[in-house]
């Protein structure tokens, strides 16, 4: 279960799903030491998926976004800002004609 704010630097309690942003990642299974590496099954020797959660608090979604990077796993990278004459194209493209 989610507790905090994935942001370290953060750790805003997690309470709503309403509030912030929630990520599902999945990843295979790995079999850990000592347990059965074959399925008893056919249907459960396909591959095995696993849902992780990570939440970042509405402040931290704001200026964080995370990905799956191949050596590190899940990091936080900053959002891009749009630059001001992106802003100032993006009204144009959607202005109203009377």
């Amino acid at each position: 279960m989610l507790s905090q704010c994935a942001n370290s630097q953060c750790g805003r309690p997690f309470l709503r799903l309403g509030e912030g942003k929630l990520f599902l990642v999945e990843t295979e299974c790995v079999a850990r030491a000592g347990e059965k590496t074959a399925p008893p099954s056919a249907r459960m020797r396909q591959i095995q998926q696993q849902v992780e959660r990570y939440w970042l608090c509405d402040q931290c979604a704001q200026v964080w976004t995370m990905v799956h990077d191949l050596s590190q796993g899940i990091v936080l990278l900053p959002l891009p800002t749009p630059t001001v004459g992106t802003r100032v194209a993006m009204t144009e493209e959607y202005r109203e004609t009377a």
